[in-house]
């Protein structure tokens, strides 16, 4: 054998894997098909690289939904804590914020690429550049893996194992195209469809045009598909040239793309006003139109909404602009506080692959052994990362998942 280990992607579960391996007495090879490593991982946390987040255990696994529980021996053997505890023995020293999530010092995604650069080189990990990978060749007897093809190659690498980690189709730029889903299906492990995860939206509502850049902070967000409430959170939200972004819209962002997915009609509800019941919002809306006399209802609105959000609402109460506060009426005035409570935006389609965080979907999990990675269908191959079907939250989780 020419290699005991092929890694297939240099990012951060590929790079962290293969100094591992080398550093347990290996010979490991890493290819990556980019010019250098961690491209992706160095635009992490907008450029500040979010590496993990120091959440228990099981809260931990609760952010990455019902599958969750597939990464629990592997989050148990390798926690965050492990995960801060490597770094500042490479050198980075990390810090906490808010939610738990733990960057580092630097606040450079670049000083993490470059400390797992050093740390597999130091282990003596080969490394080959710009090699991209056309298929692992296996046995026809053993079915057990043989070695690796590339793209440009004749000959195969020969290994007796394969880790792949080539990452899902995310920021397709930095190398994430999907290549692993290929190379896996080739070797008759079951793809679930790839989507778009922490993902910005579209909407069928034009208005949204003149609020981009608008943020709304402390609102409660809830999705109804067909009909039905399908999921609910409470954080900022923003709205873009294109529709609705920011931390709660991305935090539900999985749910919103599968039903979406399923063909079925997604609405997201904001209530503008979470703190206040529908009682206490119209208590409130019948003191300020009492104080506010014969003040007309767009001037009285600055009190309750943001400048830029006031003359789209304005329009969907059916109030005119121009009333006097002491003649609107009690139905006028509950139709006002439904809209405070229930503004309803319709989702048309996510944003594509090139502007989403994460990739949902990937290698069947149940076609994976949680307790090491290995595949149940191919001797001597090994997944971790992206390229496999799980991905969580926003927060550093993501990232925890891939080094654990």
């Amino acid at each position: 054998m020419d290699y005991d280990l092929v890694v297939i992607g240099g990012g951060a579960a590929g790079m962290l894997a293969a100094g591992r391996a080398a550093e347990n007495g290996l010979e490991v090879l890493l290819l990556e098909r980019n010019d250098r490593l961690g491209k992706k991982l160095g635009i992490t946390g907008k450029g500040r690289c979010n590496l993990t987040n120091s959440a228990e255990t099981e809260r931990f696994i609760e952010n990455f939904g019902k599958k969750g529980k597939f990464l629990y021996g592997a989050v148990t053997r390798f926690s965050s804590s492990d995960l801060v505890r490597f770094f500042a023995g490479l050198g980075v020293e990390t810090k906490e914020e808010r939610g738990g999530r733990i960057f580092p010092d630097s606040e450079k995604a670049s000083t993490v690429v470059k400390a797992l650069e050093r740390y597999t080189r130091s282990n003596g990990v080969e490394i080959r550049l710009s090699s991209r990978v056309d298929r692992i060749v296996t046995g026809r007897e053993s079915g057990a893996v043989e070695g690796v093809v590339l793209k440009k190659g004749r000959n195969a690498i020969n290994t007796g194992k394969v880790i792949l980690a080539t990452g899902g189709k995310s920021y397709p730029a930095t190398g994430s195209t999907g290549d692993g889903y290929a190379i896996a299906a080739g070797l008759g492990h079951t793809i679930v469809e790839p989507r778009q995860g922490l993902v910005p939206f579209d909407t069928e509502e034009r208005f949204v045009r003149d609020l981009q850049g608008l943020s709304l902070d402390n609102v409660e967000v809830t999705v109804f598909s067909g009909g039905r409430k399908t999921a609910s959170g409470f954080g900022d939200m923003l709205f873009t040239h294109f529709g609705v972004s920011g931390p709660v819209i991305l935090t539900m962002s999985g749910q919103i793309t599968d039903d979406l997915s399923a063909g079925k009609t997604v609405e997201i509800s904001i209530d503008l006003k979470p703190a206040l019941t529908g009682e206490k919002l119209d208590r409130r809306l019948i003191r300020e139109f009492a104080a506010s006399g014969t003040k007309y209802f767009r001037t009285v609105m600055k009190n309750l909404l943001p400048n830029r959000l006031i003359p789209v609402f304005i329009t969907r109460s059916g109030i005119a602009p121009e009333k006097r506060c002491n003649q609107i009426t009690s139905a006028q005035r509950s139709s006002l506080a439904a809209h405070l409570k229930d503004f309803r935006l319709t989702v048309k389609r996510p944003r594509p692959f090139e502007e989403a965080i994460i990739t949902r979907g990937g290698i069947e999990l149940k076609e994976i052994d949680p307790r090491t990675m290995r595949s149940k269908l191919v001797g001597g191959l090994y997944f971790c990362g992206e390229v496999i079907d799980i991905d969580g939250n926003t927060g550093g989780y993501n990232l925890q998942a891939a080094f654990s």
